[in-house]
């Protein structure tokens, strides 16, 4: 399987998109003004205890106090945190959970382990854990494990063995997976980095009073170089010279020999159809169909996806497809297309909580177990923990897959004002980021002109209100002045670029296409 890491790298945002065989499998933005929190280390104050939820709000200095469990779990808390595979001792948990007995005013140390989501602040875990490239140090789990994915008992047995020599004191050590084949003088290397950055957080903390931010992770795109970029990965393309140099500095630290694996993205050079990286790779396209219910698959056939508040309902359907006379013959095969589908899909936009799969009904029980190790197996290398069911009576799937922070579709959309909920519609922040890629794009051309952007009146109020600052620094930056006006004939999540000195629309978003009319 071909698996390939892209960094795209825009003035007001970074996304990052993982493919494997040419399909976009995981997608990431992040903006300097909406940062993930997950990782992050917080000098925390109790507010509260609440004996009937068995846990304490602790004030960490957001909008929103954060939930701490008085019952700890480290191995659980330690696959919350990372958007890399689980890192866990293969002979279960790492130890056992500590009960906390907290006091209101009291300062704990924490990490966050979930986003907020919705009116729910972020949830906390009293354990800390510090990834490096090699190695996670767990300053309060004195334990050595190993990485799962690291398949060779004769590597797993030296990396162990290197570990427990390097260990001092009652800190733990984590061998991750990109230590595999590493050397012990790099991983010693990271060891001593962790070991500072460990000391730093110490000193921050005892010098300051709650609430106080200790320690941040890595912006997305060298998060994901640093927890994904591994010998399985056969390249990484940035379309930022700046990223692209930081990338090859950390590597040449870390793991110089996959500084080869990194290329910089040259639009218009030797193999390179569009100015775009992402439209490329067919990325763009991609991030459209996630607004999508219906997906069509191969065959004929197509799956929907619907998200309600107690889970995310799947459904297949045979569909177009007609290619077989035997009906059973027909429904497995539509079945299995589907089960590979799906798995994308989960891993694309992040699904997670209770997730229920209707299949066409199948009479062979045979074909109902191969269609469930079918979607076991795409998802063999899905970061998030999930949980099977069998087949029920009725033909359903169940699934439990962790949530670490709101799903892509959740994500890129917001409440529809109209039908106040009942659909989704493209979010305020999704399109404020596309315009400016509009502009970014075609920055050369539209240098000197006049930029009208019409827009419906939900997205044209935000953005020369509360996005005027930004408007006035696309203006500096791009050179270019630009006008909003409201369109009232537009629909939700529609909107035209016109350059006003020949009243040429340049692009336009239609809630059917999306057309980029300076391509055509």
């Amino acid at each position: 399987m071909k698996k390939e890491i892209l960094i795209n790298v825009g003035r007001f945002e970074i996304r990052t998109a993982v493919l494997e065989d040419g399909k976009l499998i995981e997608f990431y933005s992040e903006r300097p003004d909406r940062k993930n929190l997950v990782g992050r280390i917080y000098k925390g104050r109790v507010e509260n205890v609440v004996p009937g939820l068995a846990g304490a709000f602790v004030n960490i200095g957001l909008s929103k106090n954060g939930f701490l469990p008085l019952s700890d779990i480290p191995d659980k808390s330690l696959s919350e945190i990372f958007d890399t595979d689980i890192e866990t001792e293969e002979t279960g948990k790492l130890v056992e959970g500590k009960k906390l007995d907290l006091k209101p005013g009291q300062e704990i140390l924490v990490q966050v382990v979930k986003e907020p989501l919705g009116k729910k602040g972020a949830r906390l875990s009293s354990y800390i854990f510090l990834p490096g490239r090699f190695l996670v140090l767990t300053p309060s789990i004195n334990h050595i494990g190993v990485s799962r994915r690291i398949r060779d008992r004769g590597e797993r047995s030296r990396l162990r063995s290197f570990a427990a020599k390097l260990k001092k004191g009652k800190v733990g050590l984590i061998v991750r997976t990109a230590a595999e084949k590493a050397t012990e003088a790099m991983i010693r290397k990271d060891l001593k980095t962790l070991n500072e950055t460990w000391n730093a957080i110490s000193d921050i903390a005892s010098a300051s009073k709650a609430p106080l931010l200790a320690y941040e992770e890595p912006l997305v795109s060298m998060k994901l170089v640093r927890d994904q970029f591994t010998r399985g990965v056969s390249s990484v393309v940035v379309d930022s010279r700046v990223e692209y140099e930081n990338i090859l500095r950390y590597l040449r630290r870390n793991s110089p020999r996959l500084r080869s694996r990194v290329r910089l993205f040259q639009p218009n050079g030797a193999g390179e159809k569009t100015q775009t990286m992402f439209e490329n790779y067919g990325v763009e396209s991609e991030l459209k169909n996630v607004f999508e219910r219906k997906i069509w698959l191969k065959n004929g056939g197509f799956i929907t996806i619907d998200h309600t508040e107690a889970m995310v309902a799947i459904d297949v359907n045979t569909g177009r497809f007609s290619g077989e006379e035997r009906p059973e013959d027909l429904i497995f095969r539509t079945n299995m297309e589907a089960a590979a589908e799906i798995a994308r899909q989960i891993r694309l936009r992040d699904l997670s909580g209770l997730l229920v799969i209707d299949f066409i009904d199948m009479r062979n029980r045979d074909n109902m177990n191969k269609v469930l190790r079918e979607l076991k197996r795409h998802l063999r290398e899905d970061k998030a923990h999930t949980d099977f069911s069998r087949f029920s009576r009725f033909g359903l799937i169940e699934i439990t897959r962790e949530r670490k922070r709101p799903g892509l579709f959740v994500h890129l959309t917001e409440e529809c004002s109209v039908c106040r909920g009942l659909g989704r519609i493209p979010s305020r922040e999704y399109l404020l980021a596309e315009i400016e890629r509009v502009l970014e794009q075609h920055s050369d051309f539209l240098s000197g002109h006049t930029v009208l952007i019409k827009a419906e009146s939900r997205i044209a109020d935000y953005l020369s209100v509360q996005r005027f600052d930004e408007l006035s620094e696309w203006a500096r930056c791009y050179k270019v002045a630009i006008e909003v006006k409201t369109d009232i004939y537009v629909q939700p999540g529609e909107y035209s670029i016109i350059l006003l000195d020949t009243n040429r629309v340049i692009y336009k978003r239609e809630n059917s296409k999306v057309t980029n009319l300076m391509n055509g």
